[in-house]
């Protein structure tokens, strides 16, 4: 990626057959509608891209997404990680009902800008497409949309694509640059496989960035890969980052083990859970009922799950009632692989509407009991979204494994962060574990003295440590140095352990004295007396 070019993600969202692929094909040269059925029936059944340079430095990614209602599902598959979106409405229709649902939808994704687009100037005289402008500006208003300009297009005389592009443009200037920095996430929208190159995955960068040879996680599966290439728009790059349409090659992942909506992730970030709290509101044209341990269909990056909503400080949502917003735990039937702060949408059972939106507070919290007062005030706390408390419960959630210390330096001075080599830790949590660590190592030396405590794998395995064997091995010198323990070989001995025995220390010298003299040339076991084995196991475990 070039230091000057800035990334964004374009979307378009719209009734069926209102001209959105037409559109996009006319702005950027490319057919999205990729499938022989989508060329015969003229619909967009699958998502579609396109790349749509702006002439300043800055590039966005086209994201065209299927209009018709069965196809609602791939919709907000592909507006997740929009920025900009585009509201289609063919001026000899004007609104629709795929025009409501959608524009709802970029509302609960967090859509933060965008252009009206009234397409197919050149059937309609311009009166009756500035009539339709006009509806799609009243309907727009109180959403992301309001205020913003409404441009009458026609994708087959190209009358208003270049005062469309100016528009985009003011658009993409307004918007705060995209980070690199941070840990790597991408959804999977797309994935097939290449002879020769394995896995391929494509989706929308979330955050941070990638280059070849990274190793990253393929979540909810759990699978450990390496990036064997990368590719933005078809084209390789040295490294592929936020707010860019990238192509993965995975090694260490089979296709049959991913599905859309799975996630590549740095090791240690957005585990997969089946629980989490959110606040939700009902999206404006809802005409029903959300009550208490509903089950929904929960949307997130681009995966649809069943799940169960817990009211957690209303008894239903409706809007004749005049509740629209409460806090929720959502008890999911399917792993998702959310981060405090992502959007979610969800849609009825039965018949499939859209009836709320939702952001993530909290990821794989404990079973809440409705009404609590404590629960309450910590979600309270989460959803004024303090930076710093947000990173600590991410931090909690991330559990034993911690996260990664790349990007995250101004978190190095706070109190409840510990930071140990490259990963940071909740300091709380590492107390807990260093504790339980203290009384196996005592309960080792006491069974035992010779041993010296208790084998660092074993410690691993008890406490439960989610981090691998090196991150283990860091953390128990870190955590060594301050409570005395001893880390001399293999295991780990308690603080101010007593001395041996003398008739212990006497066998233990006996031993070490025997060898020392033998040299190279060793000795006979007789040789060595009869505690010979516990000696020279002790003798080992603590580096003589």
């Amino acid at each position: 990626m070039s230091g000057t070019t800035r990334h964004f993600i374009l979307g378009t969202a719209g009734h069926v057959d209102h001209g959105k692929s037409a559109l996009i094909k006319a702005l950027t040269g490319t057919d999205t509608d990729r499938l022989k059925e989508e060329r015969d029936r003229g619909i967009s059944i699958e998502l579609g891209f396109a790349e749509l340079p702006l002439g300043d430095g800055t590039v966005l990614g086209v994201v065209d997404v299927p209009g018709h209602e069965r196809f609602v599902k791939q919709m907000v598959a592909g507006a997740g990680g929009v920025d900009l979106a585009f509201l289609v409405v063919a001026a000899d229709e004007g609104v629709m009902p795929q025009t409501v649902e959608h524009l709802e939808i970029l509302a609960s994704l967090g859509v933060r800008g965008g252009v009206i687009v009234i397409t197919k100037l050149d059937l309609v005289e311009r009166e009756l497409a500035e009539v339709a402008a006009e509806e799609v500006r009243d309907l727009a208003a109180g959403t992301f949309l309001a205020d913003k300009p409404a441009v009458l297009v026609s994708a087959v005389t190209g009358e208003g694509l270049d005062e469309l592009r100016a528009a985009i443009r003011t658009e993409a200037e307004a918007l705060p640059a995209r980070s690199g920095e941070g840990p790597f996430r991408l959804p999977v929208d797309r994935l097939f496989t290449m002879p020769g190159a394995g896995v391929i995955v494509t989706g929308t960068c979330w955050s941070g960035s990638v280059a070849i040879g990274d190793q990253l996680v393929v979540e909810p599966a759990g699978a450990k890969v390496r990036v064997r290439d990368v590719q933005a728009h078809g084209r390789p790059v040295p490294r592929g980052g936020s707010g860019q349409r990238l192509a993965l090659a995975l090694h260490g992942v089979k296709k049959d083990e991913m599905e859309r909506g799975y996630q590549v992730v740095s090791p240690g970030l957005c585990g997969s859970v089946r629980q989490l709290d959110a606040r939700i509101d009902l999206v404006a044209h809802f005409k029903g009922e959300l009550k208490n341990r509903q089950r929904v269909h929960v949307h997130h990056a681009g995966r649809e799950v069943l799940g169960r909503v817990v009211l957690l400080d209303e008894d239903l949502l409706s809007h004749d009632a005049g509740r629209t917003s409460a806090r929720v735990q959502l008890h999911l039937e399917q792993p998702l692989v959310p981060c405090p702060g992502d959007r979610l949408v969800l849609r009825f059972y039965s018949p499939l509407v859209t009836m709320a939106g939702g952001r993530v507070l909290a990821v794989g919290p404990p079973r809440r009991k409705r009404y609590d007062e404590k629960a309450l005030a910590e979600l309270a706390v989460l959803e004024e979204g303090d930076p710093a408390e947000l990173f600590r419960q991410r931090l909690r959630e991330a559990g034993t494994a911690g996260l990664p210390a790349a990007g995250h330096a101004e978190h190095d001075d706070d109190p409840a962060v510990l930071r140990v080599g490259k990963r940071l830790y909740d300091r709380a949590l590492t107390a807990d574990l260093a504790a339980a660590v203290d009384s196996l190592a005592r309960e080792a030396y006491d069974q035992n003295p010779l041993r010296g405590g208790v084998s660092k794998e074993e410690a691993r395995r008890r406490v439960k440590f989610d981090g691998g064997r090196a991150e283990w091995n860091t953390l128990v010198e870190a955590l060594a140095a301050v409570r005395g323990w001893t880390t001399a070989g293999e295991r780990i001995g308690p603080a101010g352990a007593a001395a041996l025995p003398v008739a212990l220390q006497a066998a233990v010298d006996k031993v070490e004295t025997v060898l020392k003299d033998a040299g190279l040339t060793g000795t006979d076991t007789a040789d060595l007396g009869g505690d010979s084995h516990e000696s020279l196991r002790y003798l080992t475990a603590n580096g003589r």
